[in-house]
């Protein structure tokens, strides 16, 4: 959650969680609301939602769901939402098989359509996708599940997709003693070409590290990062 940074943000994690159907139960027996639901009780403030939901979900109504998301985040005053794009080259079967490599290409097609007919001229495509297809380090053998350099380079990439997006300079560089780059380059556009070994405490556990997962949570940004506290 600390490699998420570089600006003011609410982070709402949760496992098995789907974007307007019910969600699925998770292996500790828990059945998060969806992200519709977790939209609705947004924090009040906020002008970009960055959606990473859809593992557990059908792409059959990927559109509707796009169009009911992007419907409630306006009513809430939010004015740009950034959509990240599904790893597709996965073996992952969701709970109640309802996600698998070819859901995600579909959703993943769907959204880049949606996104070049400019049907919603304030949605933007993140390409996480594509950044971490050949990244297979990052995650287990179900290539979705992260490993800890995956976490960090979610992280990570999405800070950076933000910076591109605001034009502000990003707010880690390439590598450990090299200068920010400014303005950001857009991640999308040059892949995963950074050191994250020399920029994250790769081998380590943080302060609060558990077998679990932390469903729900607040990145810390602007406090630094718990490994330099």
């Amino acid at each position: 959650m600390d490699a998420v940074q570089g600006f003011d943000h609410s982070l709402a994690l949760a496992s098995c969680r789907r974007r307007v159907s019910a969600s699925c139960e998770n292996f500790n027996d828990f059945v998060p609301i969806t992200m519709y639901e977790e939209l609705d009780n947004h924090p009040d403030g906020f002008t970009t939602l960055i959606v990473a939901t859809g593992y557990n979900d059908s792409d059959g109504n990927f559109a509707d769901d796009v169009r009911d998301i992007v419907t409630l985040a306006r009513s809430h005053d939010y004015e740009r939402i950034v959509w990240l794009t599904l790893r597709a080259n996965v073996s992952y079967q969701s709970p109640g098989d309802r996600g698998n490599a070819a859901v995600f290409e579909r959703s993943n097609e769907t959204l880049r359509q949606i996104a070049v007919d400019g049907t919603y001229p304030d949605l933007v495509v993140a390409d996480w996708a594509t950044f971490a297809r050949d990244e297979d380090q990052w995650f287990s053998d179900d290539g979705i599940h992260l490993r800890l350099a995956g976490s960090y380079a979610a992280g990570d990439y999405i800070s950076r997709k933000m910076a591109f997006l605001d034009q502000r300079p990003c707010p880690e560089p390439a590598g450990a003693g090299l200068a920010l780059a400014d303005p950001c380059p857009d991640p999308d556009g040059h892949g995963p070409t950074i050191d994250l070994a020399s920029l994250y405490p790769l081998t380590e556990r943080g302060p609060d590290a558990r077998f679990e997962l932390m469903w729900e949570g607040a990145g810390s940004w602007p406090n630094a990062p718990w490994w330099d506290r």
